[in-house]
């Protein structure tokens, strides 16, 4: 009842914020409040995303930001916001996203694609990522919270939805517990990335096994943040 009345009351409330460089975020629920928090005001990929811009700034090929557990888009968001801040052009950016909850994916589309009418530079597709094929039950938000009723998602190749795309500026990866999955099937793929961010959740996966993985794939530099909380935000670059 009472998450009924929240919902019931971010509708009401209708909450609406215009970001500085045009762009319109959306709160529809509490989740959004926790998650806009996160990535606008605390910034958890900031520096991420800073690092990987001045990378990219000396290539003459587009930017491509890759956007793993998409959400409803608020990463997306960001990361187009600090792109158009920095002066670049539209045509200048591709962000490929994937996010697995139906609902979600919905939500990613009416934000970003009816709201912002970001459809030429955004990319969004549904679907799990961890292995390379096959399908898995999505428990909420993750593959491994079993206390939850299971709806069966099949899994993206990430290989084959990003084989056209040479080099991956940025990967921020947000999968609720199946980043290991990820890094032990991509290693081809990590290889091509200059700037990786993850949300690693040592309590659904063996985050040192990730780190340790990472650095075996080449990422040369590493730093975490909120290190005390049951997950960590985990940054990787060459």
């Amino acid at each position: 009842m009472r998450r009924q009345v929240r919902l019931l009351f971010f509708h009401w409330l209708d909450l609406t914020w215009q970001l500085s460089c045009g762009l319109r975020a959306r709160l529809g629920s509490y989740t959004d409040w926790v998650v806009y928090n996160e990535i606008f005001v605390h910034g958890e990929y900031d520096q991420a995303l800073r690092r990987a811009l001045e990378t990219a700034a000396g290539h003459a090929a587009p930017i491509h930001i890759v956007d793993l557990g998409a959400n409803v888009g608020f990463f997306t968001l960001r990361a187009v916001q600090q792109l158009l801040e920095r002066g670049v052009e539209a045509r200048r950016f591709m962000i490929t996203a994937v996010e697995g909850d139906a609902d979600c994916v919905k939500e990613f589309e009416a934000r970003i694609f009816a709201e912002n009418e970001l459809s030429r530079t955004v990319t969004l597709t549904h679907g799990l990522v961890g292995n390379r094929s096959g399908e898995a039950n999505l428990h909420g938000d993750s593959l491994f919270r079993r206390e939850m009723r299971g709806t069966a998602v099949p899994f993206v190749d990430l290989d084959l939805l990003l084989s056209n795309v040479p080099r991956i500026d940025l990967l921020k990866c947000d999968i609720e517990g199946a980043e290991l999955l990820l890094i032990e099937n991509y290693p081809e793929l990590l290889r091509k990335v200059n700037v990786a961010v993850f949300e690693l959740h040592s309590n659904l996966c063996d985050t040192a096994r990730c780190r340790e993985l990472l650095t075996q794939y080449g990422f040369t530099h590493a730093e975490t943040d909120r290190a005390g909380d049951p997950y960590s935000v985990y940054c990787v670059w060459r």
